[in-house]
C-alpha cells in the first residue's frame, strides 16, 4: 500500500493520527479518466470497507482472478460483490506476521483499498485486510459486481 499502509492504520487504531485521504484523493484525480470504470466506482462511491474475502479464484483460460467478498449495503444489510480482475499480469500476497488488528479469522475485515496505474500503462488494485494481509493484483480490465440482500 502506498497511502493507507499498515503501520498507519495500527498508528489509527491507538489514536496516532495522520490522515492519508487528501494525498490519496490527489492521487486519484490524476488517474481518475484512465481507470476502468468498475475501479473508480469502488474508489470514489462503493465501498469495501469491512468486507470478507469469502474466495479467491484464478482461472487460466482467460487469465482472470476474481474475488467474491461480503460486505455492507450501507444500510446494514448483506452486499455481495464479484470483483473480476482481466488479463491479470500479477497478484502478490504479502503478509506481516509480526502484528495484526483484531477482528475475524481468515483474511480479516478489509480495511483500505488503492487503485493506481503502474508505470507500463497497467492497472493496479492494492488491499489492505485487519490480519496484515496486503494483496496486489496488476491486470489490463476490471469488472465489478455487487447484489445487495436483507
Amino acid at each position: 500500500m502506498k497511502f493507507f499502509t499498515f503501520d498507519w492504520w495500527c498508528g489509527l487504531q491507538e489514536h496516532r493520527y495522520f490522515d492519508p485521504t487528501p494525498e490519496f484523493k490527489k492521487h486519484l484525480e490524476r488517474i481518475r479518466d484512465r481507470l476502468p470504470q468498475g475501479l473508480l466506482t469502488l474508489q470514489e462511491t462503493v465501498s469495501l470497507h469491512d468486507a470478507h474475502l469469502r474466495s479467491l479464484d484464478y482461472t487460466h483460460y482467460n487469465n482472470s482472478l476474481i474475488l467474491r467478498l461480503d460486505g455492507d449495503d450501507g444500510t446494514g444489510g448483506l452486499r455481495h460483490f464479484i470483483i473480476e480482475y482481466i488479463d491479470v499480469i500479477s497478484y502478490r500476497i504479502v503478509v506481516n506476521a509480526e502484528y495484526g488488528l483484531p477482528g475475524p479469522q481468515g483474511f480479516g475485515d478489509l480495511g483500505y483499498d488503492e487503485a493506481d496505474i503502474t508505470t507500463d500503462g497497467n492497472f493496479e488494485h492494492r488491499l489492505l485486510f485487519s490480519t496484515g494481509i496486503e494483496m496486489q493484483i496488476v491486470f489490463r480490465d476490471f469488472k465489478l459486481n455487487w447484489k445487495d440482500t436483507k
